[in-house]
């Protein structure tokens, strides 16, 4: 895994990069948000010491942009602050939480990194948007629904433009798409970022690019659907649609982390079958 570092955005804006996920950064007039916590106790000590350089004598806050662990398993680190975020991660959280946190661990490699994570519920949720001032700097956190995750939302900051869209967007790579997402939603989800106009996007996962990456996560997901559609309208079984869609998408959207696309197709393939009945 690469090391930590810092890249800024904007002024009083970074992305922490080096982590399993993308996380960020948002400083102004002494006070810091930080965008999710990472993986664990190590990745999120390093980031709470990269924002204390930031904060001084303010408030330092968390966000939760949705509960899966690679973004919340740090949130213990934050507890002597705000953690933020919608009522659905909470919810999952304590749902679920504990047991996701044991199916991660009885993997060998994910067990080490996990093995002082405590599951650390937010402290401050909303239902459909909050916001949140830094001084002058205005950041609007807004839910998306269901889509990659059971509850997904944004960082969106509009005096500078700049959207952490969480794992509702993933660059040049193959998205993860876990159960309890909803492709459907993920699509619709992406339509209402690319209408904030940002300049300035930050992936959950994947390199930092453009905007034009949400249109570009969108197009696959609207030609994934399209795939898997075509699949179950022709008779082929899960499996079949498995493996015959994955080469097709390559062909002709080519992404890195294959690996993903049996996931990402089951999970279409059962959400398109769901809708048939």
């Amino acid at each position: 895994m690469p090391e930590f570092s810092l890249q800024e955005v904007v002024p009083g804006v970074l992305v922490a990069l080096g982590g399993v996920c993308n996380r960020g950064i948002i400083s102004g007039s002494g006070n810091v948000l930080i965008v999710d916590s990472g993986l664990n106790v190590t990745e999120a000590t390093l980031l709470r010491t990269a924002a204390q350089e930031y904060c001084k004598e303010g408030s330092l806050s968390l966000f939760n942009t949705h509960p899966h662990g690679d973004h919340v398993y740090g949130n213990q680190v934050f507890t002597d602050g705000p953690i933020i975020a919608h009522e659905g991660v909470r919810e999952d959280l304590m749902a679920s939480g504990e047991l996701t946190l044991a199916k991660w661990k009885q993997n060998s490699q994910w067990a080490q990194l996990l093995s002082d994570v405590t599951i650390t519920l937010p402290t401050l949720t909303f239902e459909d948007e909050m916001t949140v001032s830094l001084g002058d700097i205005e950041i609007e956190l807004l839910y998306s629904g269901r889509a990659h995750s059971p509850s997904d939302s944004v960082a969106w900051l509009p005096q500078s433009r700049t959207l952490f869209a969480g794992d509702l967007l993933f660059n040049t790579i193959v998205p993860a798409m876990p159960l309890g997402g909803n492709a459907a939603n993920w699509v619709h989800a992406l339509e209402r970022l690319e209408q904030l106009g940002a300049e300035h996007v930050i992936p959950g996962h994947g390199p930092v690019q453009t905007a034009a990456e949400l249109a570009n996560l969108r197009n696959w997901l609207v030609m994934l659907r399209t795939h898997v559609g075509n699949a179950i309208a022709s008779g082929w079984d899960r499996e079949t649609t498995l493996t015959k869609v994955a080469a097709e998408m390559q062909a002709v959207a080519p992404r890195g982390a294959e690996e993903r696309l049996p996931a990402a197709i089951g999970q279409v393939f059962d959400e398109l079958s769901r809708e048939d009945i």
